[in-house]
């Protein structure tokens, strides 16, 4: 595959970020590779990360109320049967309702 190229420019602001890609080619670091990783992960993560960022706020939100005893009247049948927080989809449609 042929070698592709693509140029970037820095503004003034990004001085440091430039500085630092100065610094990882004098001590003989692929920039380009550096950054394709950067990138990468960047993409690699958008989806990934609400989804996992909303899941874990439910699962603290519900402990929490849970060993606060603070639990809203919509909830009180689920935790009198059962003191642990199942994913079943209804539950996770109400927890969708409290936010």
């Amino acid at each position: 595959m042929p070698r592709r190229k693509i140029s970037i420019s820095f503004k003034k602001r990004f001085h440091e970020v430039y500085t630092y890609l100065e610094h990882l080619k004098d001590n003989n670091e692929n920039v380009s590779d550096y950054i394709c990783r950067l990138v990468e992960v960047d993409m690699n993560k958008e989806d990934k990360t609400d989804t996992l960022i909303q899941n874990e706020v439910r699962k603290v939100v519900m402990e929490t109320l849970l060993s606060e005893k603070m639990v809203p009247p919509q909830l009180s049948n689920m935790v009198e049967s059962s003191n642990e927080v199942n994913n079943r989809s209804e539950d996770i449609d109400l927890l969708n309702q409290l936010f």
